[in-house]
């Protein structure tokens, strides 16, 4: 593992688990795509926003 990615682990390992847990349920649901493009987008029109907050506010808008 390089510095950046050990970094990363180190440092956001709540995030990168809860991540995780929301992309396996949208997974579940057979929503990946749709999931991911819409937090992108939330992505984009908040940028002061978590991606986590983001992914979250998406599931959300898909009822997963």
């Amino acid at each position: 593992m390089n510095k950046i990615q050990k970094e990363m682990v180190d440092n956001h390992i709540d995030e990168l688990n809860e991540i995780d847990r929301v992309l396996t349920n949208v997974q579940n649901h057979s929503l990946g795509i749709e999931v991911v493009y819409t937090a992108l987008k939330e992505m984009s029109a908040n940028p002061s926003s978590s991606p986590l907050l983001c992914l979250q506010i998406a599931a959300s808008d898909w009822d997963c």
